[in-house]
C-alpha cells in the first residue's frame, strides 16, 4: 500500500503547493491533519515540496498514544498545566475500554487502604506490584497516590466508596461514572480524542521533534504528524512496544499476569460457585527450587467450572507470572482451607465431633466451627474415601488425621491458566531502568514519556493497576505541561 503524501501544516493557516493537499480534515484544537485520499496510489517523499511537516506558531503539540486510563489522565493533566499546549490522543480501539470492564463493570478506581505514616504507606503500596515493587518505593506514589486520585474524581463530581478489602468504586457501581467524568474533563480542557487510528511508526529528528505515521484502521489513509512531546500509554499492546523499540528502548518480553488456574478434577467441578472467605494458597513448581515468599498468598478463593479463582489465586498468578510461564503453567497448588486453626486443634475438633455424634452420618454433621458448605465437606470426605452413609462411629482415628491434613494441605494439580474475566494484565514492557520515574521521561530520548502498563509494571488485583496508570499519567502530564508552559512564556518574552 502506498500513497502520495501532501505537505502538512499543524495550524489553521495553510499554504498548498500540491493538488493532493486539497484533502483536508480540520478540527478546533489548533492544528489539523491533511490525509491523502484512499485511492491515491503512490507514496513518495519526492512528491513533497518541503522536507517535513511545518508549524506556523510557537504552540506545541503533545501526542498521546493510547486512550486508556494513563493516556487520557495524562492528557488532561498536561492540558490543565499548559492550556496553550495542543494535546491529541490517538486510540486504535474504544476509549477507556479497560475502565469500562474493570471490577465487573463497576470500575475498581484504586485501593483505599491507607496508613497514617506516609513513608510506610508508600512501601506497603509498592509491595502490591510484582514488577516495580522496589522502584515504586520512591517519589512515584508520593507525587500522586490513591488519596490524590480519589480527591481528583470526587472534585469532578464522582462520589466514591471504599469497600472492606480496600477496593474503591464509584457509588453508582457503574464504570460509566468514571468514563463520563474523564471524557467530559478532556473535552472541557480542549483535549482532542481520536479513535480508530494506529500510530505505526515514530522517529526523532535532530531537532528533537517526533515524526509520527498514523494510519486509519478502516480506511487506506496515512497521516504524518510532527509532535514536540510524545507520551506512549498504549497498555500492553504491541503498538506501544514497537514504538518504544523504534525510539531506542528495549522490551522485557510480556507474559500474562492475573489469571485463574485450570484444575483437572471432575469432583471439583461440582463445587463451582463455592467461595472461601480466607485460605492460604502455596504454589510449587518444578523449575523453582528456592523458597519464594510471594508464591504463598492469603485471601478469598472461588471455585469455578474450570478450576480456581478469587483474589488469593490472582495474586499468586501475578507474583508467579514468569515462573508459571517458564513451567508451562503446570505445577502443584497446596491450599489450607482452615488457616486460622492449627492442625492439632483441628484433629481435636474432629475427634470431639465424632464422640458427640457417633450415630450420625459424617456427611450431615460437619463441625459448625469450620463453617464449610455441605458440598465442600462431601468433596473432602469423597477424597478420603468416606461414603455418604458412613457414621461417625465408623471413622477411624487415622481417617480423622487424614481429614485434618487434607483440610490443611489439600493438593491440586495446576494444568493451565484461564483469563480473568475480560481483563488482561501482562508482566513485561519497557524496563523501569530506562525511564526517570520522577518525570516519566525516557532516559534515552528527550521529550519521550511513558505511563501505564506499557512499562514493566503490573499490580495485583484490587485497583493497583489503575493506580499505576493514574500516577504515571499524572506525573508525565505534569512534566510535559510545565515544559510547554515554560516554552510558551519564553516565546512570549521574546
Amino acid at each position: 500500500m502506498s500513497f502520495t503524501l501532501p505537505r502538512y501544516f499543524l495550524r489553521f493557516h495553510l499554504s498548498f503547493t500540491s493538488r493532493t493537499a486539497s484533502t483536508r480534515a480540520k478540527n478546533n484544537h489548533g492544528y489539523l491533519f491533511l490525509a491523502p485520499k484512499a485511492n491515491t496510489t503512490k507514496f513518495t517523499t519526492a512528491s513533497i515540496p518541503g522536507d517535513k511537516p511545518q508549524k506556523l506558531s510557537a504552540e506545541e503539540l503533545l501526542v498521546v498514544v493510547g486512550g486508556g486510563a494513563a493516556g487520557v489522565y495524562g492528557a488532561i493533566r498536561a492540558k490543565t498545566v499548559a492550556s496553550n499546549l495542543n494535546v491529541l490522543v490517538i486510540e486504535k480501539g474504544k476509549l477507556l475500554s479497560k475502565v469500562k470492564i474493570s471490577g465487573g463493570g463497576r470500575c475498581n478506581v484504586t485501593n483505599g487502604h491507607c496508613a497514617d505514616n506516609l513513608v510506610r504507606y508508600i512501601y506497603v503500596l509498592a509491595d502490591h506490584y510484582p514488577r516495580g515493587n522496589k522502584e515504586l518505593r520512591g517519589s512515584f506514589f508520593n507525587v500522586h497516590g490513591p488519596t490524590d486520585t480519589m480527591s481528583w474524581f470526587v472534585d469532578k463530581g464522582v462520589d466514591l466508596k471504599t469497600e472492606d478489602d480496600g477496593r474503591v468504586f464509584p457509588v453508582s457501581n457503574n464504570s460509566s461514572s468514571v468514563i463520563d467524568c474523564l471524557l467530559s474533563e478532556a473535552k472541557c480542557r480542549g483535549v482532542s480524542l481520536q479513535t480508530g487510528k494506529l500510530v505505526t511508526s515514530a522517529s526523532a529528528s535532530a531537532s528533537g521533534k517526533f515524526l509520527l505515521k498514523i494510519e486509519k484502521r478502516t480506511l487506506k489513509s496515512v497521516e504524518l504528524v510532527e509532535a514536540d512531546y510524545l507520551l506512549i500509554a498504549s497498555g500492553s499492546s504491541q503498538q506501544g512496544h514497537n514504538l518504544a523499540v523504534q525510539l531506542g528502548h528495549s522490551i522485557v518480553d510480556p507474559v500474562p499476569s492475573l489469571f485463574t488456574f485450570k484444575i483437572e478434577d471432575a469432583q471439583l467441578v461440582e463445587l463451582s460457585g463455592v467461595t472461601f472467605s480466607k485460605v492460604i494458597v502455596k504454589l510449587k513448581l518444578e523449575n523453582v527450587q528456592r523458597n519464594i515468599p510471594q508464591l504463598t498468598q492469603v485471601g478469598p478463593m472461588l471455585v469455578t467450572h474450570w478450576g480456581l479463582s478469587g483474589p488469593a489465586i490472582l495474586r499468586l498468578s501475578a507474583w508467579g507470572a514468569r515462573y508459571l510461564y517458564s513451567s508451562g503453567y503446570k505445577g502443584k497448588l497446596i491450599v489450607d482451607f482452615v488457616p486460622d486453626l492449627h492442625v492439632e486443634d483441628l484433629k481435636s475438633m474432629l475427634s470431639q465431633q465424632k464422640n458427640r455424634f457417633l450415630k450420625q452420618k459424617v456427611l450431615n454433621s460437619c463441625p459448625m466451627e469450620l463453617q464449610l458448605v455441605k458440598r465442600f465437606w462431601k468433596y473432602i470426605l469423597d477424597r478420603e474415601g468416606l461414603v455418604g452413609d458412613t457414621l461417625w462411629a465408623s471413622v477411624s482415628n487415622s481417617s480423622i488425621v487424614s481429614i485434618a491434613n487434607l483440610l490443611k494441605h489439600c493438593t491440586f494439580e495446576v494444568k493451565g491458566k484461564g483469563q480473568f474475566k475480560d481483563e488482561f494484565v501482562t508482566a513485561g514492557g519497557v524496563p523501569l531502568s530506562e525511564i526517570h520515574l520522577n518525570t516519566m521521561e525516557s532516559r534515552i530520548q528527550p521529550n519521550l514519556y511513558f505511563a501505564g502498563e506499557v512499562l514493566n509494571v503490573d499490580g495485583v488485583t484490587g485497583g493497583f493497576n489503575f493506580q499505576n496508570a493514574w500516577s504515571g499519567g499524572y506525573i508525565a502530564g505534569s512534566t510535559i505541561g510545565r515544559l510547554a508552559a515554560g516554552n510558551a512564556n519564553l516565546v512570549g518574552a521574546l
